[in-house]
């Protein structure tokens, strides 16, 4: 067989490999997005008349209690996914009641059903606000971080902060998403501190981590370097930063004039 008639023949296997498993139903599905990666979405449609709104949620309340009697969840999460494509204060108030649910993938829908909320903005901030403090489920966390970062609640920051430096997982990322979201310029130097790939100074030193550290330390550092280059540019936009370094430089010689310290 000639060679080009080779290439030809690879490429039409590689083709119909990929076809087989776009159509498989044996192939595996697409990985969910991680807690930290939560997109909160385009706020809800606003509704002007009370009484359409609250026909809305009389027909979402009619059709959750009947997907909870099949206990069909999927129907349960769809449901309260599209009740957040609407806005109104009603809409909002329905919403605060399934946070809690026990479901995770539905109190997670609620939280960010409530933070497209923009005519509820000022009960909508305080409120998620609430949520992060008593949360204790990660993607009801991290859904609360990123949905006040979307709503832009600034009084959030300290306990956002907690987070941030409470683990490096998938609430760390969220938070980065908030300071980004909300331009919280006194976090430039804790994310410019997450630039640098982490490795041991000293690899012989004794009191070194072992090696298994170092890999997980690693994985962290990958899982929120999008982040945190995002969030950073949102402080300062046109502005990109490879290292720490590299930042430390830039607020030595520009940070005063963007209200940015070290």
């Amino acid at each position: 067989m000639k060679p080009v008639a080779i290439l030809l023949l690879a490429a039409a296997l590689v083709i119909a490999d990929d076809e087989k498993k776009q159509g498989d139903p044996q192939a595996a599905p697409p990985k969910p997005a991680k807690a930290g990666d939560i997109e909160i979405g385009e706020p809800g449609v606003p509704i002007a008349d009370s009484s359409v709104a609250a026909s809305e949620v009389a027909k979402f309340q009619t059709a959750m209690k009947e997907a909870k009697r099949k206990k069909n969840e999927p129907a349960r999460l769809e449901l309260i996914q599209k009740l957040g494509e609407k806005d109104h204060p009603l809409i909002y108030k329905e919403a605060t009641k399934w946070v809690k649910d026990k479901n995770y993938k539905v109190a997670t829908a609620a939280v960010v059903a409530i933070a497209r909320q923009k005519t509820s903005i000022k009960k909508a901030g305080p409120y998620l606000a609430r949520v992060l403090k008593s949360a204790k489920r990660t993607n009801v966390t991290c859904a609360a971080i990123v949905g006040l970062g979307v709503l832009e609640y600034t009084k959030a920051y300290k306990d956002v902060r907690k987070q941030w430096r409470k683990t490096r997982g998938e609430p760390h990322k969220a938070a980065a998403r908030y300071f980004g979201y909300t331009k919280a310029k006194q976090a430039f130097r804790m994310l410019a501190e997450e630039l640098d790939e982490p490795h041991p100074t000293n690899p012989n030193d004794p009191d070194n981590p072992p090696a298994s550290w170092w890999e997980e330390r690693w994985k962290e550092w990958k899982e929120n370097e999008k982040a945190i280059h995002w969030a950073l540019s949102q402080m300062v936009p046109g502005e990109s930063f490879e290292t720490t370094v590299e930042a430390k430089e830039w607020v030595a010689k520009h940070g005063k004039a963007h209200g940015i310290e070290w």
